[in-house]
């Protein structure tokens, strides 16, 4: 009965890894193709002008949110300042909920998808990037860090 009520640490991590992939990746592409027209995207130029003209975003604003998805996305399929990383995504995916709003959320196009992702970076802000990432290799040698701060204490 344990396995069905217990949590696993080592699953745990796992499937935080499996989501930042999973995020950080459709994140990434999104962004590339915001940035540097990869992965079938417009470019910086046309995207610039579409959040502009259909938006009525800035150009600065666009800037900030097109990196942050490059950049941002990165980071998290690498667990390189994860939280930081995550806490800026969910920003970013909360202003694109709220720009495509609610009209034909479900609909392809629809805000559904930024709010999947948002939420996604919410879990990860939340629990932090776990046993699998850069972050936790670069901090196994910090005594500030205990043992009791990352695990989950048993029931």
């Amino acid at each position: 009965m344990k396995v069905l009520t217990q949590t696993n640490n080592t699953l745990l991590s796992i499937s935080l890894l499996l989501l930042r992939i999973t995020a950080g990746t459709i994140l990434f592409v999104a962004g590339a193709g915001k940035v540097f027209g990869w992965f079938g995207g417009m470019g910086l130029e046309a995207t610039l002008n579409a959040f502009s003209t259909y938006m009525g975003i800035s150009a600065f604003w666009a800037y900030v949110s097109s990196f942050a998805e490059l950049i941002g996305g990165f980071l998290l399929v690498i667990g390189l300042l994860t939280r930081p990383a995550a806490f800026v995504l969910t920003i970013n995916m909360l202003v694109a909920v709220i720009l495509v709003g609610t009209k034909n959320f479900f609909l392809p196009g629809g805000g559904a998808y930024a709010f999947v992702i948002m939420i996604g970076s919410l879990i990860i802000l939340l629990a932090g990037p776990m046993s699998y990432s850069l972050d936790a290799l670069l901090t196994r040698g910090n005594t500030s860090l205990h043992k009791e701060d990352i695990a989950i204490p048993p029931n």
